[in-house]
């Protein structure tokens, strides 16, 4: 589990600004449909094709609530997928960068430089 401190969370009072950034790297290359949204914002449906990319930005609430949750489907998915692509209880990211996969998101690393924190999908 990550260890959030209370630094990385802020920008003296405020909230620190964050932003997701969400790419298509499905082995197929097919065309990926996301729809994210949280409790107070619907960022709508988007469209990927194969290697292009999405990203959102916002400031997390003052209490550290923040929770953004999308839902992803393609051609040949069996139905929709969907992630919790951004948790501010669990993650320590500023420029949260994630792509997207068959069996589910994987996020950047920085400490790898790889997108090797892969988590499988939570099923509709």
């Amino acid at each position: 589990m990550n260890h959030v401190t209370e630094a990385a969370r802020t920008d003296g009072f405020w909230p620190v600004k964050k932003t997701v950034t969400i790419a298509n790297r499905l082995k197929s290359k097919a065309t990926l449909k996301l729809h994210c949204r949280s409790r107070d914002d619907d960022l709508g449906v988007r469209y990927l094709r194969y290697d292009e990319s999405y990203h959102f930005k916002f400031r997390t609430d003052i209490f550290f609530r923040t929770l953004f949750y999308c839902s992803f489907e393609w051609p040949g998915s069996g139905g929709k997928h969907w992630t919790n692509i951004y948790n501010d209880w669990n993650m320590n990211c500023r420029d949260c960068k994630f792509v997207i996969k068959t069996y589910g998101p994987c996020e950047y690393d920085p400490a790898t430089y790889q997108y090797d924190r892969c988590d499988s999908w939570n099923n509709e």
